[in-house]
């Protein structure tokens, strides 16, 4: 048994290997297997694969005059 390390709400799931990805029935957040024994999470790091930040579409930087 272990805890969420953002919302400290019990984790019971049946782990296999470190580097699993979970999410946390409470909070939702993404936490990664960092060790099987003891059982510790730790925030799962961010997928930049998903992030449009640097789509420039729609974005105009000229300005205005």
């Amino acid at each position: 048994m272990s805890y969420c390390p953002e919302c400290e709400t019990v984790i019971e799931e049946d782990i296999e290997e470190v580097g699993e990805i979970l999410t946390c029935p409470e909070c939702g957040v993404e936490l990664e297997v960092i060790s099987l024994d003891p059982l510790e999470f730790d925030l799962a790091p961010i997928d930049d694969e998903d992030d449009d930040w640097d789509d420039d579409e729609g974005y105009d930087d000229e300005d205005d005059d």
